[in-house]
C-alpha cells in the first residue's frame, strides 16, 4: 500500500468524534474524490451509495462516513438525498451516515433524521441513539423527526430516548405502560408534549408557596389624585318642604302694588 495513502476515514472520525474504526480505504482518497466529483448533482447520491455498497463488510461503516463527508463537501444541498441513498442501500450504515451528515449540516438535522429513518426504518432506534449521543441537547427534535418518519417505531424510539436521557426515564416508562405490550405505534410527539407540560407545571408549583401559608392581610388600596388642587363644589342649597296644593284649598289672591280691576 502506498505510503502516501491518507486515511480519510480516520481523519473524519477524529474531526467528528465518531466511534469509527480507523480503517483505510482500499484506494487513494483522491480516487474517492474523483469518483464522486465525476457525478452530476442528480447522480451524486446514487454514486455515494454505490461506493458504500462495494466496500468490504468490515470497512462498510468507515467507508460510509468517508463517502458522506466527501459527498456533502462536494454538494451540501444534496445532503438529505445522500443520506437517504446511503441508508436505503446500506441500512446498517444509516446511523453513522446520519450523524456524519448532521455534523456537517446541523441546520438540516431534522430532515436528515427523517431521510435516514424513512430509508432504513428497521434502524430507527439505532439512528436515534447515535444522533442523541452526538447531539444530546436536540433529543426532542431527533425523536420527533424519527417518529414522523416511522410511526410504528414509536415504542423503540421512546425506549432509546429513556436510555439516553435519564431525566425522562420515569415519565416515559409511565407513558409507555398505558399502552398494550404489543403496541409499537405509540405517539412520541404527544407523550413528549405531555411530559414537557408536566415539567413546566411542576416548576411553576415549586416557586409558589401553598395558599394556606400565604394568608396575606387585607390591603386597602389608596388612590391619590394625580393633580392636587382646590375642588370646585356647587353652593349647598337646602331643600324646603313644599305642601301639596289642591284646587279646593286655594283662595284667589289679589295682586298688590297696583289697582287691579276684576273682569
Amino acid at each position: 500500500m502506498k505510503t502516501r495513502v491518507i486515511s480519510l476515514v480516520a481523519s473524519v472520525a477524529f474531526i467528528t468524534g465518531l466511534a469509527v474504526p480507523p480503517s483505510v480505504l482500499a484506494s487513494d482518497s483522491s480516487d474517492l474524490t474523483k469518483a464522486l466529483a465525476g457525478s452530476t448533482a442528480l447522480q451524486l447520491p446514487a454514486t455515494a451509495a454505490n461506493l458504500v455498497t462495494k466496500a468490504a463488510a468490515a470497512d462498510k461503516q468507515a467507508v460510509a462516513v468517508a463517502v458522506v463527508k466527501a459527498s456533502v463537501g462536494l454538494n451540501p444541498a444534496a445532503t438529505v438525498a445522500i443520506v437517504s441513498a446511503v441508508a436505503r442501500d446500506n441500512p446498517s450504515t444509516a446511523p453513522v451516515a446520519a450523524v456524519t451528515a448532521a455534523t456537517l449540516q446541523f441546520k438540516q438535522i431534522g430532515l436528515i433524521v427523517k431521510a435516514a429513518v424513512t430509508a432504513a426504518p428497521s434502524e430507527a432506534g439505532n439512528i436515534v441513539a447515535a444522533l442523541i449521543k452526538e447531539f444530546p441537547k436536540n433529543y426532542s427534535v431527533i425523536a420527533i423527526a424519527a417518529a414522523e418518519a416511522a410511526p410504528s417505531a414509536g415504542r423503540d424510539i421512546l425506549a432509546v430516548l429513556a436510555d439516553n436521557v435519564p431525566a425522562l426515564q420515569p415519565a416515559i416508562q409511565g407513558a409507555i405502560a398505558k399502552f398494550a405490550a404489543n403496541d409499537s405505534n405509540i405517539p412520541v410527539l404527544a407523550i413528549l408534549s405531555q411530559i414537557n407540560n408536566q415539567a413546566n407545571s411542576s416548576a411553576a408549583l415549586e416557586t409558589t408557596q401553598p395558599l394556606a401559608a400565604l394568608n396575606p392581610p387585607m390591603i386597602t388600596a389608596t388612590v391619590t389624585p394625580l393633580l392636587a388642587g382646590p375642588q370646585l363644589v356647587a353652593p349647598f342649597t337646602p331643600v324646603t318642604t313644599i305642601n301639596n296644593i289642591t284646587s279646593t284649598s286655594t283662595t284667589p289672591q289679589t295682586p298688590s302694588g297696583r289697582t287691579y280691576a276684576e273682569p
